[in-house]
């Protein structure tokens, strides 16, 4: 499963490549994104095992797991109000590509939500394969 981060991280460049442009302004907190993408490599190495939740595993590893899956949700997060902030601080100018990014922060923190719900391992349990 941590392909799906590993695909995600040329994303992530992209996105914190063009905002600074669009938004005429440097990046709020580079550095903090930089660890953030860093630690979300390394985190993604602990998440593949919350999609096994259903099939019996044991609960200190379901724990470990869930954890894991909810502690990904921290560097990305860190990474989100890093472009949010520098939406607001900065001069946007709305051209084409910026609005294909604002979709992409949009749509991302939809999906972000969606995957902490799903660490949860009864809630898991409850929608798994529906």
């Amino acid at each position: 499963h941590p392909e799906v981060y590993i695909i995600f991280l040329p994303g992530a460049g992209i996105v914190t490549t063009l905002i600074p442009v669009f938004c005429q302004r440097p990046l709020v907190g580079y550095r903090w994104v930089v660890l953030g993408v860093v630690t979300t490599g390394f985190i993604s190495f602990g998440l593949w095992v919350h999609h096994m939740f259903t099939v019996g595993i044991p609960q200190l590893a379901q724990a470990f797991f869930s954890a894991a899956s909810m502690l990904v949700a921290v560097p990305t997060g860190v990474q989100i109000f890093a472009w949010l902030a520098t939406l607001w601080l900065g001069r946007p100018v709305y051209k084409v590509p910026m609005l294909w990014l604002v979709g992409f922060l949009l749509v991302f923190v939809a999906g972000g939500l969606t995957g902490v719900m799903l660490a949860l391992v009864p809630f898991d349990w409850q929608v798994h394969d529906t």
